[in-house]
């Protein structure tokens, strides 16, 4: 049986949507407050992790290296 890695673990991915469904910055601070004291602080790197995943696929998607890689994949792709 396989074993899911940490960072999907249900415990993580509760914590994630709880930060994530906050209707205030200030209201999503508190709650990250709040699961830090109940999550180890590998955990929390998890979760502040997923947090600002969307965010970091941005930034990659806009970086001159992707934008080059996707260019090269496109011309190494047989149609």
């Amino acid at each position: 049986m396989k074993v899911l890695p940490i960072y999907l673990q249900p415990r993580i991915l509760s914590a994630v949507s709880y930060i994530h469904i906050a209707p205030s910055k200030e209201i999503a601070v508190e709650r990250i407050n709040k699961m830090s004291r109940q999550l180890s602080d590998r955990e929390m790197k998890y979760v502040l992790s997923l947090l600002v995943f969307d965010k970091l696929l941005d930034l990659v998607a806009d970086s001159d290296e992707f934008k080059s890689h996707v260019s090269t994949m496109k011309e190494r792709t047989i149609n």
